[in-house]
């Protein structure tokens, strides 16, 4: 599978509404062909800011919590429930960069929720809290309890909902 860049948002939202907004802030169209998709999966697509190209989005519920997980094998964006996965036809450097494009104008036009911004469902590269605003991680920080000390005073939990 190709790597992605992801987006985990913490909202109440249904993610269907997420979609919606998403959408319409990014001006995207749906994808046509959704055959094989789940229910509650909506791929949208749009061209690229800073590359040429399209960019594609699939938003989804965030599928990749464990409930039963002990607490040494909790990960950043557990509490989490969207997820929005962005694939570029580029990989690499410029697929980043429309990634962390799309997380900073989500950022912008929703100050009120909490957000990351992961490479491959691995690598922590931003997150965003409300009131502390956008942290920068340092390269290599894995979304995984290993680096928790370095995540958690920007991860929003369960407790704070």
């Amino acid at each position: 599978m190709a790597e992605r860049e992801n987006i985990f948002v913490r909202s109440a939202s249904a993610v269907r509404d997420e979609a919606d907004g998403l959408q319409q802030l990014l001006g995207l169209e749906p994808i046509p062909n959704t055959e094989g998709a789940l229910p509650d999966q909506y791929g949208l697509r749009g061209p690229a800011t800073a590359v040429a190209g399209t960019v594609g989005y699939l938003v989804q519920p965030n599928g990749h919590v464990d409930p039963d997980a002990e607490p040494e094998d909790a990960q950043a964006f557990d509490s989490y429930p969207v997820e929005i996965d962005i694939w570029l036809g580029t990989r690499g450097p410029e697929q980043a960069a429309e990634a962390r494009l799309v997380f900073d104008r989500l950022v912008a036009a929703r100050p009120d929720v909490p957000m990351l911004l992961c490479h491959d469902l691995d690598l922590l590269v931003a997150a965003y809290r409300p009131g502390q605003g956008v942290h920068d991680f340092p390269e290599g920080t894995t979304v995984d309890t290993p680096d928790a000390d370095e995540w958690r005073p920007w991860v929003a939990v369960d407790q704070e909902a």
